[in-house]
C-alpha cells in the first residue's frame, strides 16, 4: 500500500512540475551599432541616440583613451629555446 501511495505522490509531483506555466523569455534586443551614436538603455529598452552632448562625450573619451595608451607597449616574448 505504501508503495502505491509513494508512486501516486511521485506521479502527481512530476505531473505538477511538467504542466506548470512557463514564462516566455524574450531574446535580447537587437540594436545595430552605429559609429558616433550611443545606445541608451535608461527606459529599459535600447534606443539609438545621436546628440551633440553624446558626440562631445565620445570625443573626450577617445582623447582620454589615446592619451592613456600613447606610451603603452608590450615587448615581444623571446622565442622558445630548443
Amino acid at each position: 500500500m505504501s508503495l502505491l501511495v509513494s508512486a501516486a505522490a511521485t506521479a502527481a509531483a512530476l505531473w505538477a512540475y511538467g504542466f506548470q506555466p512557463r514564462r516566455a523569455h524574450p531574446g535580447p534586443a537587437f540594436v545595430p551599432i552605429q559609429d558616433g551614436k550611443t545606445i541608451d538603455f535608461s527606459d529599459g529598452s535600447p534606443a539609438v541616440k545621436d546628440s551633440a552632448a553624446d558626440r562631445a562625450a565620445i570625443d573626450a573619451a577617445v582623447k582620454d583613451i589615446d592619451a592613456a595608451s600613447r606610451d603603452v607597449s608590450f615587448p615581444a616574448e623571446p622565442p622558445p629555446k630548443k
